[in-house]
């Protein structure tokens, strides 16, 4: 049996919700903060927070997490019918080769497998190097460039991995896509369900931003509209403690990739 807080990350990291393409984790998050809250307050562009008054007049406390996952976008259907690809917020090539998929249409969404040239036939300089998303693809199972348009994959389309939520360690240890950062949302819920019943000097603003992962798009426009006086982000670290990461924690790339992981509680 899953305890409160991990059926509503499992809730949470299954659905799916790159820059952009919210709505699905926005609904989710709206049915949790509303009846924690006295309101929803929500931006033009789609960041959503509920209130909970401590005392009128008080401080604005804004607490937020982001609804956005790291993702992929079609660019390309090929005459043979498979589909190029760029990233949504940062990835690693390595970590996607065949990952399977979801690649969401206006016809509903097709299971693909991302793949690459086959490692028979590279060159040896080739299998030293990393490889470029440019040269991935996914594969639908498209007969060809028509039969892929005729399923309603046109370029702009969104793509997310297919990967369920489970815990490790009879669940102290939770693993799954988007944990950044549903994280950070769920801890917005709990925070608001905590403060029921507390006596606090705060006006709390507290849910989650729209486009992390392609800019703190979302930061902006609900600051704006807040206008708290203090601000916290709900998000996630590296823990360097897997292997070959605890030697050096503070030899690292502020750009890399986060691949789907494991999240200490």
């Amino acid at each position: 049996m899953m305890d409160e807080m991990t059926q509503r990350m499992k809730v949470l990291t299954e659905c799916d919700g790159v820059p952009g393409h919210e709505g699905a984790v926005r609904a989710q998050m709206k049915s949790y903060l509303e009846p924690l809250s006295e309101e929803l307050v929500m931006d033009r562009l789609g960041s959503v927070f509920g209130v909970k008054t401590g005392l009128a007049g008080g401080p604005k406390v804004m607490l937020a997490g982001h609804l956005d996952e790291i993702g992929f976008m079609v660019t390309q259907i090929t005459t043979k019918g498979f589909l190029r690809f760029n990233q949504l917020g940062g990835w690693w090539a390595h970590n996607v080769l065949s990952h399977r998929v979801k690649v969401k249409t206006r016809k509903g969404e097709y299971i693909g497998i991302i793949g690459s040239k086959p490692p028979h036939v590279l060159e040896a300089e080739e299998r030293t190097k990393v490889m470029k998303l440019k040269d991935l693809y996914i594969d639908i199972g498209a007969k060809d460039e028509a039969d892929a348009k005729e399923r309603g994959v046109r370029p702009g389309d969104w793509v997310v991995p297919v990967s369920d939520f489970f815990t490790m360690r009879d669940g102290e240890l939770w693993a799954g896509k988007a944990l950044d950062n549903r994280s950070g949302c769920s801890l917005a819920v709990e925070i608001l369900s905590r403060l029921q019943n507390e006596q606090h000097p705060n006006v709390i603003y507290a849910g989650a931003t729209v486009q992390e992962e392609v800019g703190l798009r979302g930061a902006g426009t609900a600051a704006n509209l807040i206008q708290p006086d203090v601000a916290f982000a709900l998000d996630v670290g590296i823990a360097h403690d897997t292997p070959g990461s605890e030697s050096n924690p503070m030899k690292l790339n502020p750009t890399s990739a986060r691949p789907p992981t494991c999240l200490r509680r």
